[in-house]
């Protein structure tokens, strides 16, 4: 005992507060309710079991009326297909005519039932079967007893004798573990109208479950049974059990249902619990219905009793939630919403706060809730702070990187030119490497106008025309649309040197350095291309994944690499830059940024 107590208690203090609060309220619910239970036990034991089965005889009789609505619309479906004039024309037609022709009457006829099927719900299959050897059906297949059938058996035989008018047939088997699908059987001789010369039968079969949805209407009893009968006692259909469909019932009682018209009788036999067989005959087709109820089971169907019963647990279960629900909500809403706050800040929201109204215990984890918050949010924005000052000190020191190199390739240009042209063009090359100077030292934003930047390109072009002279042919195409946007500063020409230094310039005899400047959606795009050198793909690849180290000396190999470290820095992932280049045929560098109308629209952390 002792033991079960203590795991009582653990489970009791691992579940929710909610949780603990319902148990608390259940046996408020149970004591009652077990009480009330036991007093409609006994109580419905006095209920007269005569109106309980005169009410089953009622509903059952209700049943048959609406079976024989069901019989009569057959009966109906059948004479509307036989004086239907297009059915009539199609089988008085020759079985040797074309596949074609009677395609297109296969089709017809179908229409036709279909739409005769449309106006109910039915679970029935229609068999049309031409004297002249035509067969249409609704069913998905067509039973080898109605494509050859013999006239002088069975259904076949009633509607030929019959003459024309409505005939109804039971399957029945010898299988009595068999669950028959078809159950009964509707059919007409066809006959042509004017000279009521036979043209054919029609078949209705009829379903098992459709016969069942019936009589399920009825009210079925807990452990009862339902079973439609014929007039010689064989079991049509059944519910629930349905292996004795299509058999004789081999049951005691079956001569006095066979013998009466309506009624109801106790049976009691040795070895069963006792029952009340309640039965109605429909006054149309003479079927029987009949309902099985033990009496344990009618004894139980108590009226007010029961009905009190029903409401006291109702309305004791309804006080019980509501009660449970409103000092459960009460208590754990502050809980609920201090967990909702938390997933919000797990998911990355720190912009929260929990609502502290009162001073109780919840009051205060919130308000310790909200200053921890704070304080990591503070924590945040100081971490904050130094990345961006770290990477603003590293981004300075990669452009500082660019103005000694260029500087060198200049002063080595204006050297070539006093050396070649004795002193003659070195005004000009100053002039543009002046420029030049004052536009790499100048401070401000990192961002700059196309215009502006494309201009410094052009100086530079300059120098590098009077050091190459006719070796170097140079195109530049830039797009009108893009040059008040804004770009990175110093962004283009490092590919300019670079296509010069080491594609051109490696190159025997002219070359030729393509720059163009395009607009593509919220995109510009930069592409510098040259007919140089090129490089391996291997190259390339170590170029973009940045790990290139320049096997000369003199040559860092910094400018690529440091230009994609910039777009990094600056745009994330949202950027381009490709390399597109081959051993001995040039090098396309494409480099597409955001588009950006202001230097202000600073992209980068």
């Amino acid at each position: 005992m002792l033991r079960l107590l203590n795991r009582i208690q653990n489970y009791l203090l691992g579940i929710s507060l909610q949780r603990k609060l319902i148990i608390l309220f259940l046996p408020l619910a149970i004591i009652p309710l077990s009480i009330l239970g036991t007093f409609s036990y006994y109580k419905s034991s006095q209920v007269v079991q005569q109106q309980v089965c005169q009410t089953i005889l009622e509903s059952l009789s209700q049943v048959n009326y609406s079976l024989n609505y069901f019989v009569k619309d057959i009966e109906q479906l059948t004479m509307y297909i036989y004086s239907n004039r297009d059915i009539q024309k199609v089988l008085s037609k020759d079985g040797q005519r074309t596949l074609a022709e009677k395609h297109e009457d296969e089709q017809q006829i179908n229409d036709i039932l279909d739409t005769f099927l449309g106006f109910k719900s039915w679970n029935i299959a229609i068999y049309l079967l031409g004297a002249n050897g035509d067969r249409y059906f609704t069913d998905n297949l067509l039973p080898s007893k109605y494509d050859d059938y013999n006239e002088d058996w069975g259904l076949f035989r009633k509607m030929r004798l019959a003459g024309g008018n409505v005939v109804w047939d039971t399957h029945y088997s010898m299988k009595k573990t068999e669950d028959f699908g078809i159950v009964l059987s509707s059919g007409r001789l066809l006959k042509q109208i004017e000279t009521s010369q036979p043209l054919g039968y029609m078949v209705v079969d009829i379903m098992e479950n459709a016969l069942a949805d019936k009589y399920n209407k009825a009210r079925l009893q807990p452990g009862g049974q339902m079973l439609l009968l014929d007039r010689n006692g064989y079991v049509i259909s059944s519910s629930p059990f349905k292996h004795i469909v299509g058999t004789k019932l081999d049951e005691p009682y079956l001569e006095n249902v066979l013998e009466g018209n309506k009624g109801f009788f106790e049976l009691a036999s040795k070895g069963s619990p006792p029952a009340m067989v309640i039965y109605d005959t429909s006054e149309i087709t003479g079927f029987k219905l009949v309902s099985v109820v033990p009496v344990a089971v009618l004894t139980k169907e108590s009226s007010s009793i029961r009905s009190l019963t029903y409401f006291i647990v109702i309305l004791f279960g309804v006080i019980s939630c509501c009660a449970a629900y409103v000092l459960s909500v009460t208590i754990t809403n502050p809980l609920r919403k201090l967990k909702s706050l938390m997933f919000q800040v797990e998911t990355g929201n720190m912009d929260v706060a929990f609502p502290s109204k009162h001073k109780d215990e919840f009051g205060q984890l919130g308000l310790s809730f909200n200053k921890m918050l704070q304080r990591i949010n503070q924590l945040i924005d100081e971490v904050y702070k130094k990345q961006l000052m770290v990477q603003e000190a590293e981004i300075k020191a990669i452009q500082a990187q660019f103005n000694p190199h260029f500087l060198y390739n200049a002063l080595d240009s204006i050297n070539w030119m006093a050396r070649i042209h004795k002193m003659n063009d070195i005004s000009q090359t100053a002039i543009s490497l002046g420029e030049l100077l004052r536009f790499s030292i100048r401070k401000g934003q990192p961002f700059i106008q196309v215009k502006e930047d494309m201009q410094q390109i052009r100086n530079y072009l300059v120098i590098q025309k009077m050091r190459y002279g006719d070796r170097l042919e140079m195109e530049m195409q830039i797009d009108k649309k893009i040059e008040k946007l804004f770009t990175l500063k110093l962004l283009i020409q490092p590919l300019v040197e670079n296509a010069i230094t080491h594609g051109l310039e490696m190159k025997p005899g002219k070359g030729h350095l393509s720059i163009r400047g395009t607009l593509e959606g919220e995109n510009v795009r930069f592409e510098v291309s040259d007919d140089g050198a090129g490089m391996s793909q291997e190259t390339v690849e170590r170029i973009l994944d940045g790990n290139f180290e320049s096997e000369h000396a003199h040559n860092t190999g910094i400018g690529l690499d440091n230009l994609r470290r910039r777009l990094e820095l600056y745009f994330h992932e949202h950027f381009r830059f490709d390399i597109v280049s081959q051993t001995g045929q040039g090098t396309k560098v494409t480099i597409e940024i955001p588009v950006m109308r202001t230097a202000g629209e600073d992209r980068h952390v």
